[in-house]
């Protein structure tokens, strides 16, 4: 058995330890802690822990999952400046705040970077990793084995790439949401109920992402061609996204999103 105290429990933090919870094949102790005490309350009684009021109780956790948000991070560490974490194995899911500024703000080594996607509420998130060279492999091994079956888990070869991919695998959901609301609007607008309007938007994106998968040798755009046909109703919309330069706003967002990252990195 395995004790991870668990800092900060906000909704992303909470969908990581609910997917541990799940995941463990022997059973883990969980220890909870919001400075308002009430969310680290409520996520312990989801996955049988204690939500502890002082961080000094987590003195013997082998893992810290660190769950507030970047921005918080240095007055966290002053927080802990009184533990000795240097044989403890730091969970970050902290976006743009790299290994090196961990370890010295927490004066350990031993740092895993995990950047979740929310869909793992649902077992089908995606999972990056990244390790500092002094976590052992077991104890890689132990977190991957605790969200295997949650999300999809990549090990990224640098931190610059686990940057630039947590844009698309971890801020993409609220991508999509994003076009599903526009989808969703029109129809709407047409005449259909909310209820039906999101059963279609849902099964366009499930039925599309599947077929996405099953012909992953398949270029994207060829499985555009598929539906399109020369001068018929798709292909004037795919034309207009076109035209109206679609592609580039979202590259945009996409790079601003790299900016923020790397914003919060240099901060």
């Amino acid at each position: 058995m395995k004790k991870i105290a668990v800092i900060g429990c906000g909704n992303m933090a909470s969908a990581v330890v609910r997917a541990m919870y799940r995941g463990q094949k022997v059973k883990n102790e969980f220890l909870t802690y919001t400075p308002s005490h009430t969310r680290a309350v409520e996520l312990a009684k989801e996955v049988e822990g204690k939500a502890i009021v002082d961080l000094e109780e987590a003195c013997d956790a082998d893992y810290f999952l660190i769950g507030c948000k970047p921005q918080q991070f240095e007055e966290l560490a002053k927080s802990l400046k009184s533990m000795d974490l240097s044989k403890k194995v730091i969970i970050s899911i902290m976006a743009g705040i790299d290994q090196e500024k961990i370890c010295r703000l927490l004066n350990t080594t031993k740092v895993i970077r995990l950047m979740p996607s929310l869909p793992m509420e649902y077992s089908e998130g995606i999972c990056l990793l990244s390790s500092s060279k002094n976590v052992e492999v077991d104890e890689l091994d132990f977190i991957k084995m605790l969200l295997s079956d949650s999300s999809l888990i990549l090990k990224m070869s640098t931190e610059e790439l686990f940057d630039q991919v947590t844009i698309v695998s971890a801020s993409g959901p609220a991508f999509v949401y994003y076009f599903m609301n526009t989808l969703e609007d029109s129809l709407k607008d047409w005449g259909l109920g909310s209820v039906e309007s999101r059963a279609i938007v849902s099964q366009l994106f499930r039925g599309s992402a599947k077929s996405a998968l099953i012909n992953c040798e398949s270029e994207l755009d060829d499985l555009i061609g598929k539906v399109t046909s020369k001068r018929g109703v798709t292909i004037e919309a795919i034309e207009s996204f076109k035209d109206n330069g679609v592609d580039a706003f979202v590259r945009m967002g996409i790079d601003k999103a790299i900016l923020r990252s790397a914003q919060l990195r240099e901060s």
